[in-house]
């Protein structure tokens, strides 16, 4: 498995999301030993992703991921779709949002457009359905558990590095 920079984790799953906009299952929770926010998206033809992250400041994620398996057990996408919620990666180009509502096209339409598939700026390339739950979360992390192991050690490197943890030290 290769360790990626969020960005490129997210322009993977968003590539992989193209061929395969629908059908994607998540599983999102804190990790407090960590200070992070963690993310497991999955769908049966490409894997399973593991996203780990933290909020530097309010513009700026950092965080660390990879394909941590190819495949999930049963059971975990069972849980997966218990209380699951819809979510989707939402992807956005300001200009020509912005050229579109100086054209008259109102903020409200544009999301809208986002939703029915008609790109006005905002397009929604991986949809699917998350669960928040602890049971969840508990579940997928034993699929790839080795993989996991790495983006967690590479996670506390660069959170150390950065000063996250300075006040705790």
């Amino acid at each position: 498995m290769k360790l990626k920079k969020r960005d490129d984790v997210l322009n993977d799953i968003i590539h992989q999301g193209k061929k395969h906009p629908s059908g994607w299952m998540a599983s999102f929770g804190k990790n407090n030993h960590h200070l992070s926010e963690d993310y497991y998206l999955f769908h049966p033809e490409i894997g399973l992703y593991y996203l780990k992250e933290y909020q530097k400041n309010p513009f700026q994620h950092i965080g660390i991921g990879g394909k941590v398996a190819r495949k999930i057990d049963d059971d975990v996408t069972e849980e997966l779709h218990k209380n699951a919620h819809n979510f989707g990666i939402i992807q956005g180009d300001i200009k020509r949002i912005t050229k579109n509502i100086q054209n008259g096209i109102s903020p409200h339409e544009i999301i809208q457009g986002m939703f029915k598939g008609k790109d006005k700026g905002m397009s929604l390339p991986v949809k699917g359905k998350a669960n928040t739950s602890n049971e969840s979360i508990k579940k997928v992390k034993e699929q790839g558990k080795q993989n996991q192991h790495k983006i967690n050690h590479r996670f506390k490197k660069i959170a150390k590095e950065d000063g996250l943890y300075t006040s705790y030290d």
